[in-house]
């Protein structure tokens, strides 16, 4: 009989009377028996007898003791033994952004080897849903669409009575939730014992909020982190992992009609047909169907087909509705949304404003298209219009301090965000906005 000595955080327990546990120190997991129950997450030391039986060598636990938590000194050591790939970064951003790269990318390794509760909520559009199909290549969790932007007080409450009865519950936000607008939410979640971490191109807002991750707009001097779609950040993610995205990060750029990399027609077709399923998915739907959509080819095409008929019937009704005007160095376009979006139907009024800004998009000039609806405002400018200075967060940010009695949040990056304002101040709220944008 040989005695041994364990002390580490307990990862697994099985059994009813006699517990299987396993105990993870950092360096290696090892399992032992015990009569004596202990929850997941605990810190002990365990004295151990080394006993045969049935021809194995099983450690019995004598003596079971609490010890003080442990937790990051083993998350430490396994982060630092980390095996990580060596990759070639897309340019000097991503090279910046490879220290978060390597942080989240440890996190997750020992979250996994740690028995930790993770749950990954990706936003409801085609760069959310590829985030989320290429972290489900490597990643074991609990996968959730959110179809708002903001990462609310709302979310966090829900998350708290999902999350909070399981061990060192781990939250990941994919394409959503570094924004100000999400400060409050992401705070009260984290006081609840849930630990948040962002993979997101969205601007933080004047100041970084609590969430950490990985962002571009966290790299000093990056003119726009936007253009960097969290689907193509999680690939750099995966291949630092060791795992190949599947050219999911080009769908992302797609969806988000991001110009960093090259994209195919076909690449702009799943993406349609991705924005497509999730305008009629709800607030918690789960990835596997979006797997099923892009692996399935009949499927696929009735999708793409049922998608682009919506669109073609929204064209004629963007093409009566749309109005414009010139605003200093801009072509200023906006249209009623509620004219022409049904209530859960695609196109929803986001995409809605993106269809108009195709239509009426000329690359030579600065253009901004404006969608509006009982209570909110959607934006869409050009690379155009951005060079020249005329970005749609730069516009929310002065919105909220000269309409700031009408305002109520707003976020987004330069060629895309959305604002919510007041009931019955819609109009007052473009003309604002159209002399701010002639003042740039």
């Amino acid at each position: 009989m040989v005695f041994v000595e364990l002390k580490g955080v307990v990862t697994r327990i099985l059994g009813r009377d006699s517990f299987t546990c396993t105990l993870h120190d950092g360096t290696r997991a090892t399992e032992f028996t015990s009569r004596q129950f202990v929850q997941p997450g605990e810190s002990v030391r365990v004295a151990c007898n080394s006993e045969e039986r049935a021809g194995k060598a099983v450690l019995v636990a004598e003596r079971v003791e609490k010890i003080p938590d442990m937790y990051a000194e083993v998350e430490s050591r396994l982060c630092e033994s980390a095996q990580l790939r060596e990759i070639v970064p897309f340019d000097a951003a991503v090279e910046a952004l490879m220290p978060d790269f390597k942080t989240v990318a440890g996190k997750l390794q020992a979250a996994q080897q740690l028995g930790r509760y993770i749950t990954v909520k990706f936003h409801g559009d085609a760069d959310g849903v590829c985030s989320a199909l290429i972290l489900r290549k490597f990643l074991r969790a609990n996968y959730m669409q959110q179809n708002s932007a903001i990462y609310a007080v709302g979310d966090a409450i829900r998350d708290m009575e999902r999350m909070t009865q399981h061990f060192r519950p781990l939250l990941v936000l994919l394409d959503f939730g570094s924004g100000q607008d999400s400060a409050e939410g992401v705070r009260l979640a984290k006081a609840a014992g849930i630990e948040i971490l962002s993979i997101d191109h969205h601007p933080p807002g004047a100041a970084p909020g609590p969430v950490k991750g990985v962002n571009p707009w966290n790299v000093p001097g990056i003119e726009d982190g936007s253009k960097y779609p969290a689907g193509f950040l999680c690939s750099a993610l995966a291949s630092l992992l060791g795992t190949d995205s599947g050219g999911l990060e080009k769908i992302a750029c797609a969806g988000d009609k991001s110009s960093i990399i090259p994209v195919s027609k076909q690449d702009r077709e799943r993406a349609l047909a991705l924005d497509f399923v999730a305008s009629y998915s709800g607030f918690g739907n789960g990835i596997d169907f979006y797997a099923e959509v892009l692996a399935n080819t009949e499927l696929f095409d009735s999708i793409l087909l049922q998608a682009n008929s919506k669109l073609e019937e929204a064209d004629l009704l963007i093409r009566g509705a749309i109005k414009s005007r010139r605003a200093g160095k801009a072509e200023v376009y906006w249209l009623n949304l509620d004219s022409i979006a049904e209530k859960k139907e695609f196109p929803n009024r986001g995409k809605i404003t993106s269809r108009a800004f195709e239509l009426v998009n000329n690359p030579e000039k600065p253009i901004a298209v404006i969608g509006y609806s009982k209570r909110t405002l959607v934006f869409r400018f050009n690379d155009a219009a951005v060079s020249a200075g005329i970005r749609a967060d730069a516009i929310i940010r002065a919105m909220k301090g000269n309409f700031s009695d009408f305002v109520d949040n707003g976020g987004g990056h330069a060629r895309a965000a959305a604002l919510r304002i007041a009931e019955g101040f819609e109009s007052a709220a473009i003309e604002e906005i159209i002399k701010i944008i002639a003042q740039l």
